[in-house]
């Protein structure tokens, strides 16, 4: 039996390994390179569209795949290829051999593994921590990231030019002490279930989940969420340019941090509300209050270039932000506990591809919802930004339908 202590340590290194696959930690430490063939700013563009396309074509077969092994070792063998890709870069930079061909394929391997990662951590958790703490796993799966983050930062900040030269080293040894840490979780995983070949295994998940009323629900939710996500982004940006004229709202650097610590506080508050409400509300049933008592906060983003339009447009983004955060443990915690054991990988993958597809679409959003959201022109009012404002929260607000009447059970 595995101690409450034993318990919380096992906790902490799966966040900290499930963490070190980042995508973002693999595309930056690869995009540093000092290779005088390698343009930044088209690479990052590569990257913005292969992660994607990885994640669409590969998701649902990489949701087969670790459905047929051992969880914990396709995620030892993930964080040992991204260890050897940045290891052969950084050698290759050192040895001045580093050309655009052999940096496009490791570009590609680590944004695939990137964009895969989260269907192996997502797929492990339940093994590591018992389907009854799912809640209280991903809550802290969700904020560990930004302590790590701040963290590793301030130690990359004490070293001169390391940004530059010894980032992907740094990310490499980072990558190699995950795939230890993954290898420390030690957890009694269900045997894979008989292969039936490929196509009947993927055919299987996709039933489940189609099937499944509160798998359904939660596979519309995400989609809808990823489709309107763009109309809220831009609305975000009108507000702030129109905050940032009237004189309330610094831009640059100010900004910047100030985006950072609402982002951080919105995602610990989340976590935390998400933790202490779970037990005695159902998971929909909070999920979609959540979206109800946050999502409406979007409209003060047409209050951002007016007095007091700093404290506007704060709470216009940090509410419905934690409310998104709440709605994110819940779901994904109530579909790993619903979802048998054989099939989590498949039903993962298929809806990491699924989001992946809606955001892909939710671009073509981006000109109305842009041309909506500057409707007022270059000196906009409150009562010029309010419909752009007023669309996102609305479109919010209508993500929580597929929410509504689903079978309930609760998450203890």
């Amino acid at each position: 039996m595995i101690t409450p202590s034993r318990l919380r340590w096992l906790r902490l290194l799966f966040a900290f390994a499930a963490f070190a696959l980042s995508v973002d930690f693999l595309r930056d430490a690869l995009l540093l390179v000092r290779s005088p063939e390698v343009d930044r700013h088209a690479w990052a563009l590569l990257e913005e569209i292969a992660a994607p396309l990885a994640a669409i074509l590969l998701g649902l077969p990489f949701g087969v795949l670790i459905d047929r092994v051992r969880r914990r070792s396709v995620l030892i063998a993930m964080a040992l290829l991204g260890t050897t890709a940045l290891a052969a870069v950084a050698a290759a930079d050192g040895a001045g051999l580093l050309g655009g061909p052999p940096l496009f394929t490791v570009l590609m391997v680590t944004t695939a593994l990137g964009a895969l990662a989260p269907i192996g951590s997502e797929t492990y958790l339940p093994s590591v921590v018992g389907r009854e703490r799912l809640v209280t796993a991903n809550a802290l799966l969700s904020v560990s990231p930004s302590f790590i983050m701040f963290a590793l930062a301030a130690a990359l900040s004490l070293a001169d030019h390391l940004d530059e030269v010894g980032f992907p080293i740094v990310v490499g040894v980072l990558m190699a002490v995950a795939a230890l840490a993954f290898r420390g979780v030690t957890a009694v995983e269900e045997p894979p279930p008989p292969r039936t070949g490929f196509w009947r295994e993927a055919a299987e998940g996709v039933r489940f989940t189609v099937r499944e009323p509160a798998l359904r629900a939660i596979a519309v939710y995400l989609v809808a969420s990823e489709l309107f996500e763009q109309v809220a982004h831009e609305v975000m940006n009108e507000t702030r340019q129109a905050a940032a004229a009237a004189g309330d709202l610094p831009m640059g650097y100010f900004y910047s941090l100030m985006s950072t610590f609402s982002s951080v506080a919105s995602l610990l508050l989340g976590a935390l509300l998400a933790v202490l409400l779970h037990r005695r509300h159902a998971p929909f049933r909070l999920a979609w209050a959540a979206l109800l008592a946050s999502q409406p906060f979007t409209l003060l983003l047409a209050l951002s270039g007016t007095a007091w339009g700093q404290l506007w447009h704060a709470f216009g983004t940090f509410v419905p932000q934690t409310g998104t955060v709440i709605v994110a443990i819940l779901l994904i915690s109530h579909r790993q506990a619903i979802t048998p054991d054989r099939l989590l990988g498949r039903v993962s993958g298929l809806l990491v591809g699924l989001v992946a597809l809606a955001d892909s679409a939710g671009e073509l959003l981006e000109a109305p919802a842009e041309w909506l959201a500057g409707i007022g022109g270059p000196a906009p009012t409150p009562l010029t930004l309010l419909p752009g404002a007023a669309l996102a929260a609305a479109l919010a607000l209508a993500t929580a339908v597929p929410l509504l009447r689903r079978p309930e059970r609760a998450l203890t």
